[in-house]
């Protein structure tokens, strides 16, 4: 018989900032306590699934921050977290860690344990963290918050008003005269003073009046004149072998037949193709956590996360459930889903799973599967084409009829290492 653990007994938990070499500071508050059964006696080994949550008071719903971390206790049941730390195996559901903003109200910390594996949390209390870090702090302190003057050793002036400032940094002298009326130095009226007259450059038109002129290379234009037309016979050569138009007709046909830009339409495309091409529209949609389900009621399966999409995406519906996924292009698309169910206790169940669109159930989608007890996990799949118009969306819906039968996912695994099993997972895509 498996044993229910639901006691957990917190000892010790610190605040601290821890750094590593990432982009950016990773940092996060240490957690330390000692796992306990509901007989008071500890849980040696054991791994466990921790829900951490940070909000602003106990009574609040709404959390700043949360992760699920798996954990596997020592010989004495201890087990240690670093919350906000990013780690590989760590799932963070609400956040990021830095986006607190820790000066404007107290933290409360809230712990909750899962002790089957099935993503299904007992809530073990929540408890006030008496200080914040100062680094955390330090996050949100603007200039206005400074009060004084700040000297010349904290990186400020040590003075509070202008007129010291310019008389300490020697610019008190500095006006605004424009240049036009600026006095002359003295050193600039003896430079000018000193300045090349008309007599100063009189041996330089003395050579100048000496150049040569057009008569003085007569016999240099002789020489020129007289070069024989032999010497250039081989340059003639070339110049009388190279292409002329008539040479080139064929090439310039080619290029006066070129396609240009903005020549070619959307129907040349498609007669070149054979087919009329679209445009690539995908997602991917999934949850992690345990969805669970009143006996015989319709029941709308929630996709919190996106691993990937493009012209599709979730919207929330009137629960305000992140449900509803639509579509941008009009179109014939695969739908494809799996849902990982659990019924804890012995018998069987039966499960129906189908389609809506646009709030009307989709004909022919519905499927009933047979749901085996005793905490086996079954795997329900399903893939349909449905058509679907611009803007529409599509629903996944299930019903029970037994309330111990849940969608839930699986933790990372060892021996061989694998990942994480979604509790849903919905994938949809155009046909081209």
């Amino acid at each position: 018989m498996k044993k229910l653990y639901c006691c957990i007994f917190i000892f010790l938990y610190t605040v601290c900032v821890t750094t590593t070499i990432k982009a950016q500071s990773n940092k996060g508050i240490n957690f330390q306590a000692i796992a306990r059964n509901n007989n008071g006696y500890i849980i040696p080994n054991k791994l466990l699934n921790i829900r951490v949550s940070i909000k602003v008071d106990t009574a609040s719903t709404k959390n700043e921050y949360q992760e699920i971390v798996p954990i596997t206790t020592n010989a004495l049941g201890l087990f240690t977290i670093v919350v906000g730390q990013y780690e590989s195996n760590k799932n963070i559901t609400i956040g990021p860690f830095e986006n607190i903003n820790w000066s404007k109200a107290e933290k409360y910390l809230q712990i909750e344990i899962d002790t089957l594996g099935d993503f299904t949390f007992i809530n073990m209390g929540t408890q006030k963290i008496n200080y914040v870090p100062f680094s955390f702090y330090a996050d949100n302190v603007g200039a206005q918050n400074i009060n004084g003057i700040i000297g010349l050793s904290q990186g400020g002036t040590g003075l509070d008003n202008l007129t010291d400032l310019k008389a300490f940094l020697s610019i008190d002298k500095i006006d605004n005269t424009p240049d036009s009326l600026k006095p002359t130095s003295a050193l600039v009226t003896n430079a000018l003073t000193k300045k090349l007259n008309a007599l100063d450059t009189l041996k330089l038109s003395t050579r100048i009046n000496l150049k040569l002129n057009s008569a003085d290379t007569l016999s240099l234009s002789n020489r020129i004149k007289l070069v024989a037309k032999t010497d250039t016979s081989y340059l003639s050569t070339r110049i009388d072998g190279k292409l002329n138009k008539i040479d080139t007709a064929a090439l310039s046909n080619r290029i006066n037949k070129k396609i240009n830009i903005g020549e070619l339409a959307t129907s040349d495309i498609t007669t070149a193709l054979g087919y009329t091409p679209i445009r690539d529209d995908y997602g991917s949609f999934y949850d992690t956590a345990a969805q669970s389900a009143l006996v015989s009621t319709a029941t709308a399966l929630k996709f919190p996360f996106i691993g990937f999409s493009n012209n599709i995406t979730v919207s929330n519906n009137s629960a305000l459930a992140p449900t509803k996924i639509s579509v941008l292009h009009a179109g014939i698309y695969n739908i494809k889903y799996a849902i990982q169910m659990l019924k804890n206790d012995v018998g069987a169940d039966i499960a129906s799973v189908w389609i809506r669109r646009n709030g009307s159930a989709y004909l022919n989608t519905n499927v009933n599967f047979n749901i085996t007890g005793s905490g086996i996990k079954n795997m329900l799949n399903g893939s349909y084409y449905v058509e679907l118009g611009s803007n529409d969306y599509i629903e996944l819906y299930y019903s029970i009829k037994n309330t111990n039968t849940i969608a839930t996912g699986s933790i990372t695994q060892l021996s061989p290492s694998r990942p994480a099993t979604p509790s849903v997972l919905l994938t949809i895509d155009r046909i081209n």
